[in-house]
């Protein structure tokens, strides 16, 4: 029982599925800064090869970028909680998001 023995239903869900597989790996390398496409069609051929490599692969963003990204101005007023550097508003006694007190 080869691939000559297939019908033409079980090659397209055998092509559906692979298709879906290479989601995964996909996924992975997009948010290490990968391209996705590249990445889904090597998952669609070589789907465990695919999976092992972008697991391992470092990522193309440096860790210290996101950090900065993730630094907001405090906006017209609010203040920066003490103790999780939330925005909040000035009269608040307790953070809504850490639940430390704030006064």
């Amino acid at each position: 029982m080869g691939f000559g023995s297939l019908n033409s239903g079980e090659m397209l869900i055998g092509l559906v599925l692979a298709a879906l597989l290479g989601l995964i790996p996909a996924n992975i390398a997009k948010k290490k800064g990968y391209s996705f496409g590249l990445w889904w069609l090597f998952g669609f051929l070589f789907f465990i090869l695919a999976l092992i490599i972008a697991l391992v692969m470092k990522s193309k963003t440096a860790p210290g970028l996101q950090a900065v990204a993730d630094v907001q101005a405090t906006p017209p007023g609010m203040v920066k909680c003490p103790h999780c550097q939330s925005n909040i508003v000035p009269q608040a006694a307790v953070c809504p998001y850490c639940a430390e007190k704030t006064k």
